[in-house]
């Protein structure tokens, strides 16, 4: 059976809005929100995108429910609702309820999948949906990429997948205003629980004379038993969210998509491009990129060759094909068709056709990237190098070997302990990225990637390759 893929949409839009407050692109959250849901159903034919909607009726329950957050932003609801009708555009089922959370939604959904014989990823940053995991449920953090099962859930919180809302109830939930018993944190909570297996059984024993408890742990619990239903309540998952379950079944078949013809584009250029003979100005329709080209400006010789005559010749075809490659949602990872125009330009610079362009760079970090191996083929087909060859390759160390022209061979080396050095993350995280996974692909990536910007800066012109960074 399938799996299906539930994806918390609120989890993926704030931590991008709240970090791009610098962007002079007004759509960023949006662009960026869409681009990660469509990274995480790539390969993945059965998703739907589970959304907030409305006040959460949490806070009936108790008024100062996330009250620590304050009234949400209408531009960020702006973003999140034009990111909401691309995803249905795309085809994706973009589910909300008035009343509800995108964590009850995906609870609601994960109950009927389960019983449909279907295994599911849920995709959130939210600690609450770590009580769905299960033999069939797994929970993928979008922070850290961690995919919890059972075991991982154990080891995370101390407690069972089953017993996470009496943890959470105890221990309250600081980003949703909850608080749980005074002076009974994470460790004190996963001990009770692990003892005596819920939170009936603890106030059981804390009523008895004498009790096994701590009489500290004792009087936490009889202050907090008047709240703790309320708690437990605000912390517990509905099942009973209305979902039009049966669309996250069907072939997801994006909205058709106009093309964009060249003669309908206009780029502003600088007024030195125009030193030549003038063109005619063209009108245009309004686009969506809001990008103004006046003119048809060469920036290559016309090719004569077959192969080569679906290349853009001018900034007007280019920034046309640009935008019907974003459309077209290969390239959506780009986030905007003026970045897809970049990454053309940049591989133009670098003597490469569009396409082979948007293949090998990669952004990382804000920076147009390459593969190590595309770099390497820079420098082999360069004609510089009379050689640029691996001699060692290990998961502890990669060397490469080149000699340019008639100078003397140079060698460079990479070994793990320099990748551990530079690594930021931790080691649960080294254990986890390509790194820990493919040691010797990451170490021979370094090597040659920093011997192809020694020797061979002129033919890599500063380009790191994708592998250099933090993966």
């Amino acid at each position: 059976m399938p799996t299906i893929v539930l994806i918390d949409l609120s989890s993926i839009a704030h931590p991008i809005w709240h970090m791009s407050q610098s962007e002079p692109d007004p759509n960023h959250t949006a662009t960026a929100t869409v681009a990660r849901v469509r990274a995480l159903a790539s390969g993945q034919p059965h998703v739907a995108v589970c959304c907030d909607s409305g006040k959460s009726f949490r806070a009936e329950v108790e008024p100062t429910y996330k009250a620590n957050r304050g009234e949400r932003d209408a531009t960020l609801t702006h973003q999140i609702r034009l990111a909401q009708e691309t995803l249905r555009a795309d085809g994706f089922p973009v589910w909300s309820q008035d009343g509800m959370e995108a964590d009850d939604l995906i609870a609601s959904a994960t109950e009927r999948a389960i019983e449909a014989g279907h295994d599911v990823l849920v995709v959130s940053a939210d600690k609450d949906l770590l009580q769905l995991v299960g033999p069939r449920v797994r929970v993928r953090s979008l922070a850290s990429g961690v995919e919890y099962d059972e075991a991982a859930v154990e080891a995370k919180l101390g407690v069972k997948p089953a017993q996470v809302r009496d943890y959470l109830t105890l221990v309250g939930d600081a980003a949703d205003n909850v608080k749980g018993a005074d002076k009974i944190g994470p460790k004190t909570a996963a001990t009770l629980l692990w003892t005596y297996g819920d939170i009936a059984s603890i106030y059981a024993e804390a009523y008895k004379e004498p009790s096994a408890l701590k009489p500290s742990v004792v009087a936490s619990l009889k202050e907090f038993e008047a709240r703790s239903e309320t708690v437990q309540k605000l912390v517990s998952l509905r099942y009973d969210a209305e979902i039009p379950f049966d669309a996250v079944m069907k072939e997801r078949t994006p909205a058709p998509v106009p093309m964009a013809e060249p003669e309908e584009q206009e780029m502003t250029m600088p007024e030195e491009v125009h030193e030549a003979e003038p063109v005619a100005e063209v009108a245009t329709a309004p686009a969506p990129a809001a990008l103004a080209v006046r003119e048809a400006t060469e920036i290559t010789p016309v090719p004569t060759e077959w192969e080569r005559q679906l290349e853009p010749r001018s900034m007007r075809d280019a920034f046309a094909l640009a935008q019907n490659l974003h459309a077209s949602r290969m390239f959506s990872a780009y986030g905007t068709p003026q970045a897809v125009l970049s990454t053309v330009l940049a591989g133009r610079e670098l003597g490469m056709p569009a396409m082979v362009s948007l293949r090998a760079f990669h952004v990382v970090e804000g920076k147009a990237t390459l593969s190590a191996e595309a770099i390497r083929a820079r420098v082999l087909t360069s004609g510089k190098a009379r050689y640029f060859r691996c001699t060692e390759r290990t998961a502890q160390r990669a060397t490469f070997e080149t000699q340019r022209g008639d100078d003397p061979p140079v060698t460079l080396t990479y070994t793990i302990e320099e990748g551990r050095a530079a690594w930021p993350k931790g080691d649960d995280a080294w254990g986890k990225s390509a790194w820990g996974k493919n040691p010797a692909d990451m170490l021979v990536a370094r090597a040659s990637s920093k011997l192809a910007r020694l020797v061979y800066p002129d033919v890599t012109l500063g380009v790191y390759a994708t592998e250099e960074f933090d993966q």
